[in-house]
């Protein structure tokens, strides 16, 4: 059933009939009792920390076929787990691996690269583990991506087969109880932390039963298990205080927090499910919050529903906390917090600033009052968002939003335009139409339309639209088009950056400028220099991937004995360097070359055609060379026998242009400055009177490591 949107809760499903949800709300109940029964993980102690190595495979897909709502948030759910793994799971960035919006072949080709390096994780006698978690649209039979089903029973029997210690598979989307049908848990030995017995098993979570929706929400920014999931394992989970989140503490908490926030939604309550068979003692620890980035911590005097919101606008961790409870600390990115308790009666507020290493505390007298006073969209509940339809000013300060937050006696209040106009430089909550100003344009949370500047156009939450700057462009993920001097992006759905440099972590559409920098490129790369984790094709003079990364290569051909070459590969594309030496005979000389081609993969498995142009200088002879210039087609065919070896061989077509001929003697013969390269035949030949062109087909045959 698909995950889809509505304006402040959007649902993946229709419905769960009352009677049904009841019955499972009992159920589920149970399931958290039976799990408080299991044996408590005793704390582990360095003496049975033993190596281990942990590998992730996220999987967002926003697009789930042409019959299915696009969704906004499977890809940043991903983002916002990739984080967490990253700063508190023990996932190395070289062992996580993020598809945005894969085929069913690339999910496949994930999981095979995945097994190669957990084998060699193995035979070095390191104990491995592998998180799988996809985010999108499902059914009750599997995922879809795109229209392409992907079986349950398939993912479940892949996961599985993969060689590691322990296999964790996450899913968030619709009716995705039926990949675990069997439920049950036990608390089971340490994930991060080694122990003397050794873990073996799988545990499989899900965000909603088999028939139930998956729901994601606009205020939260991504769905509602996923946001819980992560703010529990960023210490809001850690209900006995050890500084360790394990899988029972942070799948309570977010079936909890999930079933409680969408009881009332449209889409009914939503019940996470469960599938652990672990071998072992204890418990699995998820994260390590001893060595965070940054630390907030919450006082015991705050009490109510705590969100702490970004200075993106993004919705970094929300907790309900009990009124006497105590400290609660969360792990966090550094930066700059807003931090906002509502407690039933007056909702209060308070920004912080976390540096790298640092701990900060907040109590309630760091919190001033937030008034109530902003005004309700017809047809819907309030957004906490002030509307300021045209906005004209010099500076924040001296504008009519500025007007409007000194009205609201709330200087950080949210502030909604439709049209935002600046002689210096502007700022807004969100803006639903068009913002101009001379010197920066900087949105907090979600622009609409176009945006465009002098100095800086910035939207810290989603771009949907346009955004022009002579010098900076920067949002967080992109649907339009960026164009400045310098584009950063976390993420872009369709659009493409245009200018000197552009960076961006997803991308699928096109990178066009001097230097393209991505991680993940479904599109296409087009500069000078380009460089990506993983993309589908890359066009420039020096492009790499840290996927495909560079393998030498020697070959013989009709126009050198002797080649060594630089291959820089992208999934369909490659760029390479070359040399080649002729040393003997007239055709003597040296060659330098630079060249793009297409890879093709082919019948046979490991099978496949290269088609690539490459342009040479050639050195004619061996001491003072002459120059010309020469051009090459080659189509070959090749075979991948092992890893970092194959084959090649095929045909090449070859047009060498050198200077006007030269008159030798008095029978006025002419001589050519430069010899035809290599072995000496040509069967075209053309002389003008300012340039020479001879072509002529060869061969070239070789390896590649």
């Amino acid at each position: 059933m698909p995950r889809s949107s509505f304006s402040s809760a959007g649902v993946r499903h229709a419905r769960v009939r009352s009677a049904r949800a009841g019955a499972l709300a009992i159920a589920a109940c149970l399931l958290v009792w039976l799990l408080e029964l299991s044996p408590v993980r005793a704390a582990p102690s360095p003496a049975d920390n033993a190596p281990l190595r942990r590998f992730a495979l996220l999987v967002g897909a926003n697009d789930g076929g042409s019959e299915r709502a696009r969704l906004r948030y499977a890809n940043s759910d991903a983002d916002a787990l990739a984080e967490v793994l990253r700063d508190l799971g023990g996932v190395g960035a070289g062992d996580l691996v993020h598809l945005r919006d894969p085929t069913p072949d690339e999910i496949d080709a994930a999981f095979d690269d995945l097994e190669r390096k957990l084998q060699a994780a193995a035979n070095a006698g390191e104990r491995t583990q592998l998180l799988f978690y996809y985010s999108g649209h499902s059914d009750e039979r599997g995922l879809l991506l795109a229209g392409e089903r992907v079986e349950y029973a398939r993912l479940r029997k892949r996961v599985q087969a993969v060689p590691a210690d322990v296999r964790i598979a996450i899913l968030d989307s619709c009716a995705s109880g039926a990949f675990t049908r069997s439920k049950g848990g036990t608390k089971r030995p340490p994930f991060l932390v080694g122990s003397a017995t050794d873990v073996e098993g799988h545990a499989f979570l899900t965000s909603s039963s088999a028939d139930e929706a998956a729901q994601e929400s606009d205020r939260v920014g991504g769905s509602f298990f996923t946001h819980f999931l992560n703010s529990g394992l960023r210490g809001a989970a850690d209900i006995d205080g050890d500084r360790f989140v394990t899988l029972t503490e942070a799948y309570r908490y977010a079936f909890e927090a999930t079933l409680a926030r969408t009881e009332s939604t449209r889409g009914g309550p939503q019940h996470a499910a469960y599938d652990i068979q672990l071998a072992g003692s204890g418990d699995l620890v998820m994260t390590d919050l001893r060595k965070p980035s940054a630390v907030l911590v919450l006082g015991t005097d705050l009490a109510g529903r705590i969100s702490v919101r970004a200075s993106s606008g993004r919705l970094a961790a929300e907790v309900d906390k009990a009124k006497g409870s105590g400290l609660l600390a969360l792990a966090i990115e550094p930066g700059k917090y807003q931090i906002l308790v509502d407690d039933g009666t007056t909702p209060r507020r308070a920004s912080v600033e976390v540096g790298r290493g640092g701990r900060v505390a907040v109590v309630a007298a760091d919190l001033r009052a937030v008034p109530i006073e902003y005004a309700t969209l017809r047809g819907g509940a309030s957004d906490g968002v002030i509307e300021v339809p045209f906005d004209i000013g010099i500076v924040p300060p001296a504008s009519l939003n500025g007007r409007a937050a000194r009205r609201a006696k709330d200087p950080e209040a949210r502030i909604r335009n439709r049209v935002s106009l600046s002689f210096g430089w502007s700022r807004a909550a969100k803006i639903e139409g068009m913002s101009l100003a001379l010197g920066a344009s900087i949105v907090d949370e979600r622009m609409r339309g176009v945006q465009a500047s002098l100095g800086a156009s910035i939207a810290r939450g989603d771009l949907e639209g346009l955004q022009f700057s002579s010098t900076f462009a920067r949002a967080r993920r992109v649907v339009g088009v960026q164009s400045a001097m310098i584009n950063h992006a976390d993420t872009i759905e369709r659009g493409a950056q245009l200018g000197l440099v552009n960076a961006t972590r997803g991308l699928r559409g096109a990178q066009i400028g001097l230097v393209n920098v991505a991680k993940d490129v479904r599109g296409v790369q087009v500069g000078l220099f380009n460089w990506a984790d993983r993309a589908d094709a890359a066009v420039g003079l020096l492009s790499i991937t840290r996927e495909g990364g560079v393998h030498p290569e020697i070959w013989t051909s009709d126009t050198a004995a002797f080649n060594l070459g630089l291959r820089f590969p992208a999934r369909y594309t490659y760029s390479m360097l070359a040399i080649g030496v002729h040393p003997f005979g007239n055709g003597a000389n040296w060659q330098f070359g630079i060249g793009f081609g297409g890879h093709v993969p082919i019948g046979a498995k490991g099978a496949f055609m290269d088609i690539d142009l490459g342009t040479y200088l050639v050195l004619d002879g061996m001491t003072n060379p002459k120059k010309a210039a020469m051009n090459q087609l080659r189509l070959l065919f090749g075979w991948q026998a092992f890893r970092r070896l194959s084959m090649f061989a095929g045909p090449t077509l070859s047009v060498l242009t050198n200077d006007e001929p030269k008159k030798v003697d008095a029978l006025q013969v002419d001589e050519p400055r430069v010899h035809r390269p290599g072995y000496g035949w040509t069967v075209y030949e053309s002389r003008g009177t300012v340039s020479r062109l001879r072509v002529w087909p060869g061969f070239a045959a070789g390896l590649r490591f």
